[in-house]
């Protein structure tokens, strides 16, 4: 009886390798996909919250919360925030941090500039908001189109808010590939909420006083034009009213004081409870057409395949017609060393009336 060689060499023609797809999903943890609750830590005012607040996903007597997100705030002369013995202000130390991050050739005299109206006017903003998604959320960059949040001010029952919502205009252009990696997208006013961007007007997305739009996303980090949000009028109105009966967000920046601007931005994104985001990432692939010709992999080492002492087979007739079912495909390198292993979802029945092929993807 012969038994049909255990390695069959995968042709050259019959490898795909090195495909390069790009997948979307919800950022936050347990995959979802919306925000609406946020927590920060009871000691980080003490310790990190001189520099910035971590925000989790659920509250502190909940072991199996984690970090969603980070934010911060930065001034560039360090105002905000308290003096230190070298001069390097915590406030200061944000913003020339994510400037060397965000921005190409960043130097001492460089500061965000914030398109004010989408013709080429700058705004130079000396003073930021920066939320940096955490690296495990977000992995490779965020889905650009595909987040959205809301900014509000505490109201009880029977108020309405004075919501502002973000998302970036990444739908202005139809090409998702501009700038591959170093995507940067302006952030403004409106809803993703069905499905569609839904930009507001240029006048909406520019703060009084000419401060310039709201700011702008790239890769895990939206940083945030601080003047644009402070003078734009998140708050809420009294039911039945039209006049808005607060500004949520009071922006101070006193010389060597910490006046704790990064807790005030936690408290409007707590209060508007909603972050939607999604992720984008690059995933390599490699095909691998496993091809079964009719005369291979027709019998199995299976001991229930055979019977007795000599190992008869215990089925007479696949004497002449040898079956078996293939339920699991190894790939193997030059060496024989078993490299990785895919199931089948169900059997497959193998016979000299049968070929088959196979379909492996491994994915990077």
């Amino acid at each position: 009886m012969a038994i049909s060689n255990f390695f069959t060499e995968i042709e050259d023609t019959d490898k795909r390798t090195n495909i390069i797809s790009t997948v979307s999903s919800p950022v936050w943890s347990g995959g979802t996909a919306t925000l609406t609750s946020f927590y920060t830590g009871s000691t980080q005012s003490a310790s990190s919250g001189d520099y910035y607040y971590d925000v989790f996903d659920k509250a502190g007597s909940d072991t199996t919360r984690a970090v969603q997100f980070a934010v911060a705030y930065g001034h560039v002369h360090g105002s905000g925030s308290k003096s230190t013995s070298a001069g390097n202000n915590p406030s200061k130390a944000i913003y020339r941090q994510f400037r060397n991050i965000c921005i190409k050739n960043a130097h001492s005299g460089v500061r965000f500039n914030f398109n004010a109206d989408g013709a080429g006017t700058a705004y130079d903003g000396k003073d930021i908001f920066v939320l940096s998604v955490n690296r495990a959320r977000y992995r490779e960059k965020l889905d650009p189109g595909n987040w959205e949040l809301h900014l509000s001010g505490s109201r009880t029952s029977g108020e309405n808010d004075s919501l502002l919502k973000l998302i970036d205009d990444s739908g202005a252009t139809a090409d998702s590939t501009i700038k591959a990696s170093q995507r940067r997208f302006n952030v403004v006013s409106g809803s993703i909420s069905d499905g569609t961007s839904r930009i507001k007007t240029t006048a909406v997305n520019q703060a009084a006083g000419g401060s310039g739009s709201f700011g702008y996303a790239e890769l895990g980090i939206i940083v945030l034009n601080a003047e644009a949000i402070a003078s734009h009028s998140i708050g809420y109105h009294n039911s039945g009213s039209a006049a808005l009966k607060t500004n949520a967000l009071n922006l101070v920046r006193s010389s060597g004081t910490d006046n704790d601007n990064a807790k005030q931005l936690v408290d409007v994104i707590n209060s508007g409870s909603y972050f939607q985001a999604r992720r984008e990432e690059q995933i390599k692939s490699s095909h691998y057409f496993c091809r079964v010709k009719s005369g291979e992999y027709n019998y199995s080492q299976n001991p229930t395949y055979f019977t007795g002492s000599n190992a008869e087979l215990k089925n007479s007739s696949f004497v002449q017609d040898p079956k078996s079912y293939i339920t699991t495909v190894g790939l193997y390198n030059d060496n024989n060393e078993l490299l990785a292993v895919a199931k089948l979802s169900q059997p497959l029945l193998k016979s000299k009336d049968r070929e088959a092929v196979i379909k492996v993807r491994l994915d990077f």
